[in-house]
């Protein structure tokens, strides 16, 4: 690697990121192994590139398998610090994408491991292993990263991919244990914090980064998918463009052919409406909530709320004006096979944006990127006060003397005051039941079709 990167990659490291972490190493080896001119295998089969030249060996291939990806396109995001907001972004382009698994550096690969912390203050290590063949794809769409900082995202060089990570991390990238992941960068709308409630910047438009998703979704379907089924990953800002991108491209009659491929889509932390008791007929006419665990082609959505910090009238999710209707809310737990407490929360341990930090941090010893614990969350569905919403209840373990554990609530005075409950961590308390509700749910969909 060169000097002058060596200089820049330090300097991001300290000034930028305040100290290059663990769960960063495996990307920053690959951002300086593609420096180098080396291509980094992502999967089995063929052999690294060298010298710069992509190895082209190990694509998919139409059968709907993997035949051993390896990164044969090199990412270099050094120009795209500013693509700016007039025209079209160029899918073809490795860098436009956080995580594709033809190229490198992919911040999915990244080290997942965590330590599971339990009842009794003991620790165990729990190593995270992406499945190198995985029959299905999972297509993310992460929230707003872009705080305070401009209307419209623009930079997609690696600072820009950093932040990116905040979200995509401990939200997406433990989905590598079960599928392939894909995930475009898009030129989201920027929030500012007015009085403690989060606005749209001003100059931000809000179709901009509708249309580059919905582009990425296209290239992706035409250059990756190969017959595959699919997942979508959305929260927030990233579940509204999937949202609408739906309504457009896979919910209509029209587009049958590419809604038979949808195994779910998890929209969470957004606003799916249904009629008052009914499970479709609200945002979408032919995709409807999924109800049971298996059930294949529809829609897990949520948004959470603390069980002793209910969403009251000023919530920002849950609520709907809409006569008739209601917000959606599919409990994990229900689609996971699993009647107690969710399986397995995981919380980061560095996170780039401190807008983004705990109340309670993690413990400071922590040896691995993140903390697990087990067994200490349950949720419900529940309708209060007018709300339709994810309740969410810490539950000790009352088979020890003392359970020790204290998880790092996301309950900060600005986000109660700005009514947004549990948003920043909707997915990382039920992760594991996420996890395991869209391995069932593949399962199902990946059946041979019963012969006639």
């Amino acid at each position: 690697m060169n000097k002058s990167l060596t200089v820049f990659l330090a300097f991001m490291c300290i000034a930028y990121w305040s100290g290059c972490n663990d769960d960063d190493k495996l990307y920053f080896d690959e951002v300086a192994e593609v420096t180098a001119g080396t291509a980094k295998t992502t999967g089995t089969g063929g052999t690294k590139g060298s010298a710069g030249k992509a190895d082209t060996s190990g694509t998919a291939g139409a059968s709907g398998k993997d035949s051993g990806w390896i990164a044969s396109k090199i990412v270099d995001r050094s120009t795209l610090t500013d693509v700016g907001t007039a025209g079209k972004l160029d899918y073809a382009n490795p860098g436009m994408w956080a995580c594709r698994p033809d190229a490198s550096p992919n911040i999915c690969n990244t080290n997942l491991d965590a330590t599971l912390i339990k009842a009794d203050g003991s620790r165990e290590v729990v190593t995270h292993v992406a499945t190198e063949n995985p029959e299905f794809d999972c297509f993310y769409v992460y929230p707003t990263v872009l705080l305070n900082g401009g209307p419209q995202m623009v930079d997609f060089s690696e600072a820009g991919v950093k932040l990116v990570s905040d979200a995509l991390i401990p939200q997406a990238a433990r989905f590598s244990q079960i599928c392939r992941l894909y995930a475009p960068l898009y030129r989201q709308v920027g929030l500012t914090s007015t009085g403690g409630t989060p606005t749209i910047a001003d100059g931000a438009d809000t179709k901009l980064g509708l249309q580059d998703v919905r582009d990425a979704f296209a290239y992706y379907l035409k250059n990756f998918n190969n017959g595959r089924k699919f997942v979508l990953l959305g929260h927030s800002q990233g579940t509204s463009m999937l949202t609408e991108m739906i309504k457009q491209d896979i919910d209509p009659k029209a587009k049958a052919s590419v809604r038979e491929k949808l195994i779910s889509a998890l929209l969470i932390g957004g606003s799916i409406l249904v009629p008052e008791g009914e499970k479709v007929g609200g945002t979408y006419e032919n995709i409807p909530l999924c109800g049971a665990a298996g059930e294949t082609g529809c829609i897990i959505a949520y948004a959470s709320f603390a069980a002793d910090k209910p969403a009251g009238t000023n919530a920002m999710f849950g609520r709907t004006t809409e006569e008739g209707k209601q917000v959606g809310c599919v409990n994990p737990a229900v689609l996971s096979g699993n009647s107690g407490r969710y399986l397995g929360s995981y919380f980061r341990k560095n996170i780039s944006n401190s807008s983004f930090t705990p109340d309670t941090p993690l413990p400071a010893d922590l040896g691995t990127p993140f903390a697990l614990y087990r067994d200490l969350f349950k949720g419900e569905c529940v309708v209060k006060d007018g709300a339709f919403y994810l309740e969410i209840s810490l539950v000790k373990d009352t088979s020890t003397a003392e359970d020790k554990r204290t998880p790092p609530w996301r309950s900060a005075l600005v986000e109660t005051g700005a009514g947004m409950g549990l948003h920043l961590v909707d997915y990382q308390i039920p992760l594991e039941d996420l996890i395991q509700a869209v391995s069932k749910q593949a399962t199902e969909a990946l059946k041979p079709a019963p012969e006639e």
